[in-house]
Order: C-alpha cells, then structure tokens, then sequence
C-alpha cells in the first residue's frame, strides 16, 4: 500500500539552500518511541531530509547514505524549508504502538497535517525560486500569515494515517524501512484467448533497488501460420506508481510483426526512480498484447 505520509510530503516538493536545524528536533529524546516518530514524521512531512535520517535504523543507513537518501526524497532547504518546517510544527500526531519483540515495535500514527495543496496560493504555487527570492520581510509576513491562519483556524488540514516499525538500538529507537528488501515487481503477460501466440518472460519476479536499471526479455512464438502485428503495452499497478518507472531502452515501444511458425526474442530496459515513495514494497508490471492477424500477400 502507498504510503500516505510519502505522499503527503511529496506534495512539499522544492529545491532551495540550507538552514539550521530546529533545537527542538534536536533534542528529540532516542530513548522515546513515541518522540522518535513525531519527531521523524514532522521532519518528512517538512521535506528535511537529513533531519529524519537521524531517526532511521542503522541497517537501513547500511544500505543508502544519506546523501543519497536527501538527494532521492528532494530534500528541502534555504527559505523552503523554513516554511515547510512552519506548517510542519502545526502536525498533530496520535501515535498507538504495539510490543512485538524487546526490541521491537509496531506503531499506528495517525496524523492531522497542513494540506500543501490547498496553500498554494499562500505559498506562491510552491515554487521554489520565488520563494528563495523572497526578501527578509516579505518571508516574514509570509511566516506571520501561516501563523495567522493557525490562530484564527482557517488553516486548511489533511488527515492520514502511517504504519512505522520501531527498532531497539542499545537504549535508543530507530524506524525500521527495511531498505535491503527492495522493491518486488512483478511481470507478465496477458494475451487475448486462442490467440495462438505464446510469451515467456525472461524472470516472473525480481527485487530491484530505487534508482536501479533492470532489464527484461520476451520470448514471443507465433504458433500460427500467419504474421501477426503484436502491440505490447505497459500496464503498472498501482496505477498512482506508473511515473516511477521509466524506459531506459525498449525494443517493442511500437508494434511489431511476429512471423508465422516463428520465435522471436525483444528486449527491454527500465529505471525505477530513486523518488518512489517510501513503503513501497511492490509493483506489478503486465504486458497487455493487442493482436492483429497480417493478410498474406496474394
């Protein structure tokens, strides 16, 4: 299932430069399941990055530093992520969790947020070179009018719910994304009935990591005795996910003309997109044939 709390932060997409650190997540208590996941999902919901790889377990931290990791997720900076981290401190978390080992636990957060889409306006559209170009007392009102909207309770929320697992890392907690597992997809095809045309895929399955280049192949044999135009399209479930998955390379984009009694072989490459949203465990990627029979040359 997507994650709602990606989702959510992925709408606070900017590019600008650095600020400080709130004190207050820094000093977020270790020792405290409960602050380790407010303190984490303020600093996703502000697009910060580097901030929330303070709280992520160290198997995790094994597999991407967080250079890499601020780099995927689009990490905010500069005057961006000041107001992001504004409407951040305004999240309401309701947190329930549930001891499954010593050292571990599963949490139910539920969460009350700004809704970025429904600040636009407020915020220039979200764009992020206007907003770096703010002068001092023009990001001032801004932050006052946030603050405002607060007050008088005509800030726009959205509400959410996100599953995190905790993890014990000597007396401190840590949210386990278990990132070696990857990301299954799933492939095959799907053929009209009685189309006399059989497809094998190169692997039913394979565990690909954010930002990888992965390759598949298709054995197509036309049983019949006569060509067959075939027209393979791309069908990736969820659907919200298809952006996340881009041709690198791919031999049958357009149709192509399987001979009669014939085996032919295609090739395709694809990159998973580093920017996929965290929590994503799989995709289902099908190859939907739209046949159609050739006539013989008379």
């Amino acid at each position: 299932m997507k994650s709602r709390l990606a989702i959510a932060a992925a709408l606070w997409l900017l590019t600008s430069s650095g600020l400080n650190l709130h004190s207050a997540e820094r000093a977020a208590n270790l020792q405290e399941p409960a602050a380790v996941i407010q303190a984490y999902m303020r600093a996703i919901l502000a697009r910060d990055f580097t901030e929330a790889y303070r709280f992520i377990s160290a198997a995790d931290r094994r597999v991407r530093d967080v250079n890499r990791y601020a780099q995927q997720r689009g990490a905010l900076n500069g005057f961006a992520l000041q107001a992001a981290r504004s409407l951040s401190g305004y999240v309401e978390i309701d947190a329930s969790q549930k001891t499954v080992a010593p050292n571990r636990i599963e949490a139910r957060a539920r969460y009350k947020a700004p809704d970025p889409d429904k600040m636009r306006a407020l915020l220039l559209n979200w764009n992020a070179y206007e907003l770096n170009s703010l002068t001092a007392a023009e990001r001032k009102q801004l932050i006052e009018s946030i603050e405002a909207k607060h007050r008088d309770g005509t800030l726009a929320m959205t509400a959410g719910e996100e599953q995190l697992e905790l993890v014990k890392e000597g007396s401190e907690w840590r949210v386990f994304l278990n990132w070696a597992a990857g990301i299954r997809i799933s492939l095959q095809p799907a053929l009209p009935e009685a189309s006399g045309v059989e497809v094998s895929v190169s692997k039913n399955q394979m565990v690909v990591q954010p930002g990888d280049v992965f390759e598949v192949s298709l054995r197509i044999k036309n049983r019949s005795k006569e060509p067959i135009s075939a027209r393979i399209g791309h069908l990736i479930q969820p659907r919200e996910l298809e952006s996340f998955l881009d041709f690198v390379e791919c031999g049958f984009l357009v149709p192509v003309t399987l001979e009669a009694e014939k085996e032919q072989e295609y090739s395709s490459r694809y990159l998973l997109r580093e920017t996929i949203p965290e929590g994503i465990r799989q995709l289902n990627l099908t190859y939907d044939f739209r046949l159609r029979r050739l006539l013989r040359p008379q």
